[in-house]
């Protein structure tokens, strides 16, 4: 089974990399990302893994420690 502390929505997302959810969204579908990392969840909110949040982060904060 799934545990949900481990996906996150758009706006949280957004609000760990300090960036608007149209940017990460961007970003996010030219990265390619699976659809175990990254589906749609409705109208412009997207539901990310573990996973694809940590792809996020070397992307935009370069391999750096949290």
């Amino acid at each position: 089974m799934s545990d949900v502390r481990e996906v996150f929505i758009t706006a949280e997302v957004s609000n760990m990399l300090n960036m608007t959810p149209a940017y990460l969204i961007r970003t996010a579908k030219s990265m390619n990302l699976s659809k175990d990392e990254f589906r749609e969840a409705g109208k412009r909110n997207y539901l990310f893994s573990e996973s694809a949040v940590k792809k996020l982060k070397i992307r935009f904060h370069g391999d750096k420690k949290e």
